[in-house]
């Protein structure tokens, strides 16, 4: 099969030729000094692309080398996206301050533009300007090209937290999390806003990418490695309302399959993203509490379609080659029956991992991903 047909075959729940690979480009990337080992190891000289922070876009050369079924298309940056006011310290377009401090190789909000949760405050703030057309520059003849000049399926990105996670970046987390429980109708306020300003950017940008997509990505983290951030009920009450008023609107507006990217354990709500009309889950950690991808499969196997699975948590890092290989046949073996399975990382792969170690993940996704004997 063609990468496109394969993927398609595997969203439809049907099984392609063999599992379709993920790298890069989306939520399940490679940071920038990993991948900078990665290829010295390759021995790639190309510049190396990022899409938001250290999150990498991987060079042409290397995801012909793993065989990888996607690219992917982003939104652009507008004219005022990011204010540098100092080394490793910036402001995004929300007004959130990010610093990667050393020794830390990950940037973390360190200051929120609604310090006080009142809603005068709410009321004047503006947000990000999503009338600004630089952002949506060049997005439509990129997708239009993948489409129809590749055999490649397409995945958008834009880039965005969802929204639970966008009001605890414009609030700070504590803040926020008291919000809910303390200051219900400032929370909501807040959570409204959100998906208004979401709703204006996927309008703009979906209607520059149909009908060339194939995927069209959200993301909202909801769990840690033990559980959910907040509870199954005021999740229910507080934040999924906001999602499905989002969500509803991506899926009304465009034929390509919803993708979610949830981090952690958060078994206690699938039912509801699947009520919601998520296609795609992501990314999938193995070694979160109730997140066993076999009792994943049984239960939600005829209705999501998983993508990641391979454990950044310790195989990649941690592991042997015969570890990470045999890492690899164990989501391919609880996750590939029947298709709906999109093998990759199941976060992004972090400083310190060995390229070998990478390497042996995407040579095994081949060697156990074909549909038949190879992988019984």
């Amino acid at each position: 099969m063609k990468p496109r047909e394969r993927v398609i075959c595997a969203l439809s729940h049907k099984e392609p030729d063999r599992v379709p690979i993920a790298f890069g480009g989306g939520p399940c990337s490679i940071e920038r000094d990993a991948y900078e080992d990665l290829k010295r190891y390759l021995n790639v000289t190309s510049e190396t692309r990022t899409y938001v922070r250290d999150h990498v876009i991987p060079d042409d050369k290397i995801l012909e080398m793993f065989d990888v079924d996607f690219r992917f298309v982003h939104i652009g940056k507008a004219k005022k996206a990011v204010v540098h006011i100092a080394h490793n310290t910036y402001i995004d377009e929300w007004g959130t301050t990010w610093k990667k401090p050393p020794p830390s190789l990950y940037f973390d909000m360190v200051d929120f533009p609604i310090k006080k949760g009142e809603m005068s405050e709410l009321n004047e703030y503006v947000g990000l300007d999503t009338q600004d057309l630089r952002r949506y520059e060049g997005i439509r003849e990129e997708a239009k090209r993948l489409r129809e000049n590749t055999d490649f399926a397409v995945a958008a990105d834009l880039i965005c937290f969802g929204v639970f996670e966008q009001a605890w970046a414009l609030r700070g987390f504590q803040n926020f999390l008291l919000d809910l429980a303390m200051n219900p109708k400032f929370a909501e306020a807040l959570l409204e806003k959100i998906v208004e300003i979401q709703i204006q950017l996927y309008d703009r940008w979906l209607d520059a990418l149909e009908p060339y997509i194939d995927v069209i990505m959200v993301s909202d983290d909801m769990g840690t490695q033990t559980g959910l951030m907040i509870s199954p009920s005021m999740y229910r009450d507080m934040i999924k309302p906001y999602q499905k008023k989002l969500w509803r609107f991506i899926k009304d507006k465009t034929n390509a399959f919803l993708f979610l990217h949830c981090c952690g354990s958060i078994y206690p709500i699938l039912n509801d993203f699947i009520e919601m009309g998520v296609d795609i889950l992501n990314p999938i950690q193995p070694l979160a509490k109730d997140m066993d991808t076999k009792r994943l499969k049984a239960e939600f196997g005829d209705r999501f379609t998983f993508w990641g699975g391979v454990d950044t948590q310790w195989a990649l890092p941690f592991g042997s080659r015969e570890d990470v290989e045999k890492e690899v046949y164990t989501r391919i073996e609880h996750l590939s029956p029947g298709g709906g399975y999109i093998l990759s990382p199941s976060h992004n792969i972090q400083y310190g991992v060995k390229p070998e170690n990478i390497m042996t993940m995407f040579k095994a996704a081949k060697k156990y991903g074909a549909y038949g004997l190879k992988n019984k």
